[in-house]
């Protein structure tokens, strides 16, 4: 009973999480295409919408975390070693992901006001850059590991896999709205284990197994 709490309130986390990360990235690709580079991030960095945005974002990545231990509870078994590895990676990636939303959320709008040029500034000293660089690839490579893993143990629709898979990859292209195919997965997967429609010893949730 507690395993099937843990997969149902694995996929709400999945579907919320989707659906908050798709609105706040469809947002924001909006926001490039009216605003383009015109305003400088410090001045993007203390309005509403910055503050909405950047709230959404950390709820729907704190939201994954929880979604990620779902997803991968509903398939461990047949997942096998490769599962884990891919779970344990997304989780490392994720993880670093929230932390760099959090100093969205927190930290970036008092910096706008204390050092505004540090935020505008193209480039900066420091291991900052490659900290983002560093938890991108982690994030890459973890859920794309982990949409293998999920093609391989046939628990969740195949096409679900392949769009996680593709979607992972497409996050360190340095291109507008690359994010947003992953969005979609995630939510695909967490609708698949709400609805019941996920696979077990080649049964769905809720069927009774055969009887050898």
């Amino acid at each position: 009973m507690a395993s099937s709490n843990l997969i149902r309130l694995g996929g709400l986390a999945a579907v919320v999480a989707g659906a908050l990360l798709l609105i706040v990235d469809l947002w924001n690709l909006l926001l490039e295409i009216i605003v383009g580079e015109s305003e400088n991030f410090s001045a993007f960095a203390v309005t509403t919408s910055w503050t909405v945005m950047s709230t959404m974002y950390l709820i729907g990545v704190l939201l994954l975390l929880v979604a990620l231990v779902g997803l991968y509870a509903s398939q461990a078994e047949a997942a096998g070693t490769l599962g884990l590895v891919g779970f344990l990676a997304a989780l490392v990636g994720t993880g670093m992901l929230a932390g760099i939303m959090w100093a969205m959320t927190f930290v970036v709008p008092s910096a706008a006001i204390e050092a505004p040029a540090f935020l505008d500034a193209e480039e900066v000293a420091g291991p900052l850059d490659m900290g983002f660089m560093l938890s991108g690839i982690a994030v890459a490579v973890g859920w794309a590991l982990f949409g293998l893993a999920t093609f391989k143990a046939r628990v969740f629709p195949r096409k679900a896999a392949i769009v996680l898979i593709i979607g992972a990859l497409l996050t360190v292209l340095p291109l507008p709205a690359t994010t947003l195919v992953i969005d979609v997965a995630v939510a695909w997967l967490g609708l698949t284990l709400l609805s019941g429609q996920r696979r077990s010893a080649g049964t769905s949730i809720g069927a009774q197994p055969r009887v050898q």
